[in-house]
């Protein structure tokens, strides 16, 4: 059974679309997304999955879907704490660069200047040296993992601290420093070092202490299955039989900088909140507002130009101009990615505990739904209760199901499954009785939709030109 948990501010809401009139499309709007959502997670058999919209201080949705712990039957909900892995990086960069503001250390500092055990051939020669920037913008042409097991099960053997700043003793660069964008867990291990080193404590504790309290953020830390409450289990990908095995508990130890931190849904609202907050501002928050800024920015670029790096965050540039940062994570039996529109000042994140399941597709596809709101002009308001018509319909042989909803005035048909939901949207005017016309993308109506009731008045079914689909229990 899905938990699902709707907070919506109306106000701001209207802010988004830009007019007060669009409130009822945006709720039914997030209801559609959980439809989808929902449906996603059974036909692709994922265990669980929990997501989030927030309008820059105000969270708008969160969604929970599925289960936590299959064995132990637990459903998934927004308390629920997954690995957001190398979203860490990001949180690594935060506490950088507040040492940086606090002047104790400089972003063009030499990094085996910090580090004594920090000796790499670079095999590239160039005047330009390994710096605290190039870890921070995966510009440092270091390869990207140490030569240890921690992506292999079931174990996930994570180097020891010892065993970490021994890998320097052999290590080569991959690329000339600032040439190229090579993403690098090693880069941000050693940003942790560098943490501990300058503020004299811990780095888990330097992010507990100066990032996550002053957030509240108190979902969050630094742990495994056996230390942190309501905990969800990691999943393998899909095997050929569409089952899925546990994934049993691991430790990041000396790579807890690029991947070790563990979150809830409400968690990183607060985090998105705070940085959009903070983007503006006038006054420093843990940074100040200019450092947030340089962060979020383009410090470094993939010689293929697909890839442009901020400090700690992927920074892209979409076509209408607006401009995200993100960060995502994959660790053993768990994805999540996190996306903030600068712009729009929304925020997107989601978390799923099993692997190979798409994160980037689910996010598109709920902003796809939410674009939707504005792309649909109001009509005049039907006659008829357009509630009796909602519902799963059987659409086999040939798909698997559509879900019929409400949409302000209007019913809307989503094909299930659908990874991309604009595509699979369709919209249909009430024309008399209980039959509908389809809009098109032209505004026009086209076909006819002539739907079915039973002797008591209940609608069963409909009919599309000679063909019939029925309802189904869902």
């Amino acid at each position: 059974m899905k938990t699902i948990i709707i907070a919506i501010s109306f106000l701001l809401v209207a802010q988004i679309s830009k007019a007060q009139d669009n409130k009822k499309s945006y709720f039914e709007a997030f209801k559609l997304i959980e439809i989808w959502l929902d449906a996603q997670k059974d036909f692709e058999n994922i265990p669980g999955m929990v997501a989030m919209v927030v309008q820059d201080q105000d969270v708008l949705w969160t969604g929970a879907f599925g289960k936590s712990d299959l064995k132990q039957n637990t459903a998934m909900d927004i308390n629920t704490i997954c690995s957001i892995c190398s979203i860490t990086k990001s949180f690594t960069a935060v506490a950088i660069m507040k040492l940086v503001d606090e002047g104790k250390l400089n972003l063009d500092d030499k990094v085996e200047d910090l580090l004594p055990f920090f000796n790499v051939n670079q095999k590239f020669p160039s005047e330009k040296v390994i710096s605290v920037r190039s870890l921070l913008a995966h510009a440092s042409g270091l390869p990207g993992n140490t030569k240890h097991s921690y992506y292999t099960g079931p174990d996930f053997i994570f180097p020891s601290k010892e065993e970490f700043r021994e890998v320097f003793n052999e290590l080569e660069t991959e690329s000339e420093v600032g040439t190229d964008v090579n993403y690098s867990n090693i880069g941000y291990a050693l940003l942790g070092e560098i943490i501990s080193k300058i503020s004299g404590v811990p780095y888990e504790d330097y992010i507990k202490e100066e990032i996550l309290n002053p957030l509240k953020m108190t979902e969050t830390s630094m742990g495994t299955l056996a230390s942190l409450n309501n905990q969800a289990t990691g999943y393998t990908a899909i095997n050929r039989d569409r089952t899925r095995n546990s994934v049993n508990v691991f430790d990041t130890k000396s790579m807890q900088p690029a991947m070790g931190l563990w979150s809830s849904i409400n968690d990183l609202a607060k985090y998105a909140s705070w940085q959009f907050r903070l983007h503006d501002a006038s006054q420093s928050e843990i940074l100040k507002p200019s450092t947030l800024q340089t962060m979020h920015s383009v410090q470094s670029k993939s010689k293929n130009g697909y890839m442009n790096w901020g400090l700690g965050f992927e920074v892209i540039e979409a076509s209408n101009g607006d401009t995200w940062v993100s960060h995502g994570g994959t660790c053993p039996g768990f994805v999540s990615l996190l996306q903030l529109n600068l712009n729009t000042k929304i925020g997107l994140a989601i978390m799923i505990n099993s692997n190979r399941a798409q994160t980037f597709k689910y996010l598109n596809g709920i902003k796809q739904i939410l674009d939707k709101v504005d792309e649909v002009k109001k009509f005049d308001i039907p006659n008829v209760n357009l509630n009796d018509y909602v519902g799963f319909y059987n659409m086999n042989p040939w798909n698997s199901e559509v879900y019929i909803s409400t949409w302000n005035d209007l019913l809307v048909v989503l094909q299930l499954p659908e990874n991309s939901p604009k595509r699979g949207m369709r919209f249909f005017k009430h024309i008399e009785g209980d039959t509908f016309r389809v809009i098109n993308e032209n505004k026009e109506l086209v076909e006819e939709f002539v739907f079915q009731r039973d002797e008591k008045g209940k609608i069963y079914g409909y009919r599309d030109g000679g063909n019939y689909k029925y309802k189904i229990n869902r």
